[in-house]
């Protein structure tokens, strides 16, 4: 069965189990005993799929899952259950991560997926706000003349398949402009990063920055890799992914995302939270409060952004730490800076 017969056969059940709940405040749910959120806690933990990169997600020395998206994780369990590392992290392959989050095996992913149309309309999930803004990236070992072998000459291009990197060189391969190039697919993109590191392939093409943290270590080869933007045009909208049968369980996870965004763009930190919380501006205070009432309705604890910030940090400081200037990968911070900055990251208002 493919992920999307499954997934959708399991919305099917959940829709009809939540008909026959008419007076239900949140008719989409699937439980009738308080819906994900309720189970996070009587488990006691919050389970998310995650896509193993550098940067990202990965395990450190002792053998645990750290990164930027499992500190996004770690956020979210504080914000729910007051306990940043009450998470278990799971790894998904991308032909895994639907199928995984219809069958309950995860709460939320954060497997590094772009929000588009195709899987909003194909399967069963809703998208958080992006919380990574990439680009299509192309990494390929220089020719012996120093240039690349996109230019101008003859080029297979390593890709994972059914990602939108794929879909996106087959439509530029389509037109013709460059006849000399070839796509070769693999099923995951740990098969292409190793064909590539290989020599199988001459380039290799995903997101910009999982390029360039994951092509990081090559150190020996260094001078022989060259990483660029697509030849097209693209963008990469990275977004958290949950089933859309639990209204207040999505609501929950945007507006931690949120509370992240926000907390950077006011200058909240995990160090000055809580002198803030007393003496910050009024939709500092409201933040750093919770909004209380707000909060009950989805879920959350009171102090659950309080929580989230002090225990993980703000949207700038999980980033600097695992990808930006605190890392050994030194990304700068592009389109993902707050929106008062030049940048994408942008909160509704908190009241």
């Amino acid at each position: 069965m493919t992920a999307l017969a499954l997934a959708g056969g399991l919305w099917t059940a959940l829709a009809g189990a939540a008909a026959a709940d008419p007076s239900s405040p949140f008719p989409a749910a699937g439980r009738e005993d308080g819906g994900v959120v309720a189970e996070i806690e009587r488990r006691g933990v919050l389970r998310c799929g995650v896509s193993y990169n550098p940067g990202f997600a990965a395990n450190d020395k002792a053998g645990r899952p750290v990164g930027f998206m499992v500190d996004l994780c770690r956020a979210l369990a504080a914000a729910v259950l007051g306990k940043a590392d009450a998470v278990e992290i799971r790894r998904l392959s991308k032909p895994q991560e639907f199928a995984a989050i219809a069958a309950g095996d995860v709460d939320v992913s954060f497997a590094q997926t772009s929000w588009t149309l195709t899987r909003d309309a194909g399967y069963p999930v809703d998208f958080g706000p992006p919380v990574f803004h990439d680009e299509q990236g192309i990494a390929a070992w220089r020719r012996a003349d120093g240039r690349s072998p996109l230019d101008g000459g003859e080029a297979t291009i390593c890709t994972p398949s059914a990602t939108t990197s794929h879909a996106a060189l087959e439509a530029y391969l389509a037109r013709g402009d460059k006849p000399l190039w070839t796509l070769r697919l693999f099923p995951t993109w740990p098969d292409a990063l190793q064909a590539f590191i290989g020599r199988e392939c001459n380039a290799l093409s995903i997101d910009r920055a999982i390029l360039t943290t994951a092509l990081r270590g090559l150190e020996g080869n260094r001078d022989g890799l060259l990483i660029t933007a697509a030849p097209v045009p693209s963008r990469e909208p990275v977004a958290p992914v949950a089933s859309n049968r639990d209204r207040q369980w999505l609501t929950a996870i945007r507006w931690t995302m949120f509370a992240l965004f926000l907390a950077e763009d006011a200058g909240v930190t995990g160090e000055n939270a809580g002198f803030l919380r007393i003496t910050g501006n009024s939709e500092v205070q409201r933040l750093l409060d919770g909004l209380p009432d707000a909060a009950r309705k989805i879920g959350l604890r009171p102090d659950w952004a309080y929580q989230a910030i002090v225990q993980v940090g703000n949207y700038g400081e999980i980033f600097e730490r695992n990808l930006g200037s605190r890392s050994p990968f030194g990304l700068e911070r592009g389109a993902n800076r707050p929106w008062t900055q030049g940048g994408l990251l942008f909160a509704p208002v908190f009241q």
